[in-house]
């Protein structure tokens, strides 16, 4: 497996490693990857996340890194900001990745609208079955049109395992 390039990889001022915030820019390429899974097992292991627990935060994070190259910059190279912490709220503990990416906007579909609807195991295509990866393993997934790129966040509640609430 191919191994990215330092001038895919750059890291950016998000304060002190010790304050457990972890941030990144990426090339949108498949090189980066590596990276990326490496950055979650980092914060996974740092949450006191089970393995299983552990490798479905990645495969939700592969999966939205691989969206966003393949769609948001139709497999051309663009910039990605990547930044992961964990947050403590109340007496609850959420790990959340944000992805930033700068391409041209072009899709503003609802989240919500397509993970709710029945899926057709006799008629799969494409289109939506990332998202329903994403939103199945992510205790919350949300998306923002920003007025040049789109700003992902996936939430990962740490101290009661999985379930289905957005509290960031």
């Amino acid at each position: 497996m191919a191994s990215a390039g330092t001038d895919d990889i750059a890291t950016s001022s998000c304060g002190n490693s010790l304050d457990g915030k972890l941030c990144l820019q990426l090339e949108s390429n498949s090189d980066c990857i590596d990276v990326l899974r490496s950055m979650v097992t980092v914060m996974t292991a740092r949450a006191a996340m089970s393995d299983l627990r552990s490798n479905r935060v990645a495969i939700a994070v592969d999966e939205l890194f691989a969206n966003i190259a393949a769609h948001a910059y139709g497999g051309d190279p663009g910039m990605v900001e990547f930044e992961t912490a964990i947050y403590n709220e109340n007496e609850d503990q959420m790990l959340i990745f944000d992805f930033r990416d700068y391409a041209q906007v072009r899709w503003h579909g609802d989240i919500d609208k397509i993970t709710s609807q029945p899926l057709d195991v006799e008629h799969l295509c494409p289109g939506g079955l990332g998202l329903r990866l994403i939103h199945s393993v992510a205790d919350c997934c949300e998306h923002n049109v920003l007025k040049n790129g789109n700003h992902w966040r996936l939430i990962f509640n740490i101290g009661d395992g999985e379930n289905d609430e957005c509290s960031a």
